[in-house]
């Protein structure tokens, strides 16, 4: 199933309107795997919640901005949000203005959890990315590979699909662990 949601995500990052696509022809190979990883991030985002409450504003700012900086500052953590605003659904750059994120002071003890919460609101596009990477590296060593070799190549890359599912792993054990 994971392989699957990585392979479409490869396959995203070379044709921005892949999802999309998948979505207008119900596709029954790529959906299902993504649904259900979705499913599963959103459940421990609801885990995370029952262990803190946002407040509309930093809720917004999470959902919307995919970095987020931390700073301690005494009895305080300092969230600055940041990065390049995405649409959920397709995963390309949003085309209209959102206003600059703020910055939002929160308890050290409870920090953790809303970093945790960005995480896994935001492993989509993280991974989407880390696959851009990678189909841009297969891509600058030969030109001439076509789409489909480009996606081959990525999921024959086993060290690599294994990093991404051990960082997807450890993702849900921190909550797990965390929130239970």
């Amino acid at each position: 199933m994971y392989r699957s949601y990585v392979e479409m995500l490869v396959s995203t990052a070379l044709d921005p309107d892949m999802i999309q696509a998948l979505e207008d022809t119900n596709d029954e190979l790529y959906l299902p795997p993504m649904r259900k990883i979705d499913g599963i991030l959103n459940d421990h985002k609801k885990k995370v919640l029952k262990r803190v409450s946002l407040n509309p504003s930093l809720q917004e700012a999470l959902h919307t901005f995919p970095q987020l900086n931390a700073e301690t500052c005494d009895t305080t953590v300092k969230l600055r949000p940041g990065g390049e605003p995405y649409n959920r659904k397709t995963l390309n750059k949003l085309k209209k203005n959102v206003s600059k994120p703020q910055e939002f002071s929160v308890e050290v003890e409870k920090s953790f959890f809303y970093t945790l919460y960005h995480s896994l609101h935001h492993y989509k596009y993280h991974t989407f990315l880390r696959c851009k990477d990678e189909t841009t590296a297969i891509e600058g060593e030969d030109e001439d590979l076509g789409q489909e070799e480009v996606v081959q190549q990525c999921m024959r890359n086993q060290p690599w699909l294994e990093k991404l599912f051990d960082s997807f792993s450890e993702l849900l054990t921190q909550a797990q662990s965390k929130c239970a």
